[in-house]
């Protein structure tokens, strides 16, 4: 077993195996709490919250000043991190991180915490509580404090540790819990520095020992796809479905979210690609210059203060209703509250019975009331950075490498060539060479608008984020056909960062095997659909046509050359339909427009004219075609001259009465 660090009861720092199945126990993460929680002066109460093993409902005797605290709460274990061994993690599960979450945007104080416990001693870890994205409620999220932190803690009683993106992890003896509920707020972004001997912030170092920004770019995910890749072929070669079909593969059947798909094109820009700053409409709520009453003003600002009780507001406004309109109180209030409250006379005595009935009408109207706020909405133009689909992969691979169990994420180009990439990928060309560990092996400087982007959506300052890498969880994959016409042409040096995959224009024809298809009128013939695609192909081989201008195996759509029924029959009609749109088309006006007399020479309607060889394929069927391509497809005859064959090709007698 690989040794860890621990520190010891007076703070040395020793190196030892880990015994896996020792666990500290929800039970005894309580008993330590309810421990610390002794020493205040006052007596508190601390239970389990029903269903959330980890969560800890603690409640305070009144006036105290606290109000009621909710703990997310874990005994920590060492390692985490790969190659990491001097750092202690906690992994709750992410449900409940999210509920102590919720409680703290409630108003009430939320705390996420670590116990670490050795020897009879015990240090409090504790972290920023912030909310959890993770897919699933069940995933564990991973906080991790280095063991130097804890060692400090053990000898001086409180220290900070700087996570490196504004973010500080505190670690700290039981006597010091009251100090930090006080203080939680500013404890996790500022630097205490009034505590007598303190020591400065543990920094967070990587494997190399280099302070992190707040970004892990090494997560150790293992993958036998390569990182950056180019798929590359003849037209229908199948390029998209085999990145569709391994996109499943990488990320998951029926997950939508972690990836993004792209189709560069001629005006595709950088701007496009990573972002740029655009005009976005913006919603504001300003004051209504129509409320000029001062006391309008003020009773609208007290039913809509959502910090007060319906009682707090009924008291407040008793007086300025007392004279005039006093019933209507109760019913005004039933149209900004759901809360019951109790109501006085005009003498200030208490009424007898309750307001229900003018509170419930109050209530019963409300969806028939544009409810005053005492502000308006407004609409107005303001600049922000929009990120483009490089940037939100980005984000979102970052967001995932930061926690215990990340995911990969794909970014899926097609058509990369019809783009300009040196002018797209701009500066982000200089990321896409990966080292031994896929992480991006040379940084680039990140502008003032992708720090201040990263800073908003991943924490901390701008700072932070100078220098970038993409993350080993990142992946981009592309499609590329370069016998397209108008595409770019890419140089070496950016070939050289890609791992080129060739699909043949015979890989994957297996599903087109024993399909066929009946074409023509005046010659009616039946023959399979990749027989002939082969014979074109051969044709133009002949015709020293380069391959990547030949015809896949699903130029036509695998949803016309393979029925779902799985029936052997092609659909005639959208057969010919798609075939005279695309496949002459294609051989007319790209592949083998300087053949067409060659290829064509069967066309009793000649050569040269679309529409006249269109009309001669609904007639003939593949009999357009040179004698060269028609003697490599077994095809039945069923219908010659107009006449119909019989099963040896010979005409049918014609019925007699």
């Amino acid at each position: 077993m690989p040794e860890y660090q621990f520190a010891n009861r007076d703070g040395s720092i020793v190196s030892e195996d880990y015994d896996g199945n020792t666990y500290f126990s929800a039970e005894q993460v309580l008993k330590s709490l309810k421990d610390a929680f002794r020493l205040f002066p006052y007596t508190v109460e601390i239970n389990q919250v029903d269903n959330l093993d980890d969560v800890f409902h603690v409640t305070y005797p009144a006036g105290n000043g606290f109000g009621d605290v909710y703990i997310c709460g874990k005994g920590t274990t060492p390692g985490g991190r790969q190659g990491l061994k001097n750092e202690q993690r906690i992994q709750p599960k992410a449900k409940y991180l999210n509920y102590v979450y919720d409680r703290q945007v409630a108003g009430e104080k939320g705390v996420f915490l670590g116990v670490y416990s050795r020897d009879e001693q015990t240090i409090f870890c504790t972290w920023k509580v912030m909310r959890s994205n993770a897919a699933s409620p069940e995933t564990p999220i991973s906080k991790q404090i280095k063991i130097d932190s804890i060692a400090k803690a053990i000898q001086e009683g409180f220290v900070q540790h700087d996570k490196g993106h504004g973010e500080y992890a505190c670690a700290f003896k039981p006597e010091f819990l009251y100090f930090y509920l006080k203080n939680s707020e500013w404890l996790h972004r500022g630097v205490v520095n009034e505590l007598a001997e303190h020591t400065p912030p543990e920094k967070e170092d990587d494997e190399s020992g280099e302070a992190l920004s707040g970004l892990v770019f090494n997560t150790g995910f293992q993958s036998k796809y390569p990182r950056n890749r180019i798929i590359f072929g003849a037209p229908g070669t199948g390029k998209s479905f085999t990145i569709n079909q391994q996109r499943i593969e990488l990320i998951g059947a029926d997950n939508e979210s972690d990836y993004e798909r792209v189709t560069f094109h001629p005006d595709y820009s950088y701007a496009n690609f990573v972002g740029t700053y655009k005009p976005v409409m913006v919603e504001e709520e300003k004051e209504k210059d129509t409320l000029a009453d001062p006391d309008t003003k003020y009773v609208l600002s007290v039913l809509n203060d959502k910090s007060r009780t319906a009682q707090e507001k009924y008291d407040l406004l008793y007086d300025r209703f007392r004279d005039e309109g006093l019933t209507r109180l109760p019913l005004l209030l039933g149209l900004y509250t759901d809360e019951s409250f109790k109501t006085k006379k005009q003498d200030g005595s208490d009424a007898v019975g309750d307001n229900s009935v003018e509170r419930n009408h109050g209530r019963a109207i409300r969806k028939y009331v544009d409810l005053i706020t005492g502000k308006e909405k407004t609409n107005d133009i303001a600049y922000e950075y929009v990120p483009g689909p490089f940037m939100r992969v980005y984000v979102n691979a970052l967001k995932s490498a930061r926690t215990a169990n990340p995911k990969p994420y794909l970014l899926i180009i097609e058509e990369i060539n019809r783009a300009n990439v040196a002018a797209v990928f701009g500066d982000v060309f200089q990321l896409l060479d990966r080292g031994d560990d896929e992480v991006s092996e040379y940084p680039i400087q990140a502008s003032e608008d992708i720090k201040k982007y990263l800073a908003k959506e991943l924490g901390g300052e701008p700072q932070d984020y100078s220098k970038i890498r993409i993350p080993d969880n990142m992946f981009i994959w592309a499609t590329m056909n370069s016998a397209d016409q108008g595409v770019y042409p890419m140089d070496t040096a950016f070939k050289r960062r890609w791992d080129f995959t060739y699909l043949g224009i015979d890989d994957n024809d297996e599903e087109l095997h024993g399909k066929y298809v009946t074409v023509g009128a005046k010659e009616r013939q039946r023959f399979e659909w990749n027989e002939l695609r082969k014979a074109i192909n051969e044709f133009l081989a002949k015709e020293k046509v380069n391959e990547d201008k030949q015809l896949g195996p699903y130029f036509i759509s695998r949803r016309i050359v393979v029925p779902n029924d799985g029936d052997n029959e092609i659909d005639s009609e959208k057969f010919s339909n798609v075939f005279k749109n695309k496949v002459l088309m294609y051989l007319f006006d790209d592949a083998a427009k300087q053949k067409r007399g060659k290829i064509f020479e069967g066309s009793a309607k000649g050569q040269n004219r679309y529409s006249k060889l269109c009309e001669a394929f609904d007639e003939q069927g593949i009999g357009i075609f040179h004698s060269d391509i028609q003697t490599r497809v077994k095809i039945k005859d069923l219908v010659s001259n107009g006449q119909q064959l019989d099963e040896n090709g010979m005409a049918k007698p014609e019925d007699t009465e």
